[in-house]
């Protein structure tokens, strides 16, 4: 390969870079874990401290967790290969835009604004910052079954994170590649148990 035309294709290469970050940029307050203004990272609590407090799984059921970045951590609860629902916790810190999403509740669980948002997605706001998601795949879940996921979160532990303040702490966002997932495997008891429904309160 001559050396111009190296030239000229390492110049088509940052030419398209660029143009991808111009066409991206309107958009990245919509990308998920990110930061806005002049917020800085340290003052969003990571995606690891949000692991721990997603549901345990039921019985013949996986909870596999797919992506963990600052400010958000997302995880798929699987029965076999059969993806049933995308759960999610993210910091609104980063996103302040989403809170407003929940003025308007009038349904809450464990005391906490409920609000739907289209046919297969409910979202919790939590100490008024963390937004909790399940958001139903494949054939679906109705409501009272995504409610009771919302509620199985452990939400009194979630409203009581706080980021952990320390300069230089900062990690990469990093999604767990398909080797490196961990499921967690739900025991298998000898008596199924019944579900218990999440109980939906009017607001105050």
């Amino acid at each position: 390969m001559s050396r111009a035309l190296r030239w000229g294709l390492g110049l088509l290469l940052v030419a398209g870079l660029l143009l991808g970050a111009f066409l991206f940029l309107p958009f990245r307050d919509w990308l998920p874990g990110g930061t806005v203004g002049d917020i800085a990272k340290r003052e969003v609590v990571n995606g690891t401290a949000f692991n721990r407090l997603f549901p345990k799984p039921e019985m013949g059921e996986q909870l596999v967790f797919t992506q963990e970045k600052r400010g958000f951590s997302e995880a798929r609860l699987k029965r076999g290969d059969e993806v049933l629902a995308l759960l999610a916790i993210s910091d609104t810190t980063t996103a302040p835009a989403a809170r407003s999403k929940y003025a308007g509740s009038t349904a809450v669980i464990q005391g906490w604004p409920l609000v739907e948002q289209g046919p297969q997605a409910s979202g919790l706001l939590v100490a008024d910052r963390f937004q909790v998601k399940v958001i139903g795949q494949g054939s679906g879940l109705d409501a009272e079954r995504r409610h009771e996921l919302l509620g199985a979160f452990d939400l009194k532990g979630l409203a009581a994170l706080k980021p952990a303040l320390k300069a230089g702490s900062d990690r990469p966002a990093r999604a767990l590649p398909p080797g490196r997932q961990a499921p967690v495997n739900a025991p298998l008891p000898k008596a199924e148990r019944s579900p218990k429904s999440a109980v939906l309160e009017p607001a105050a």
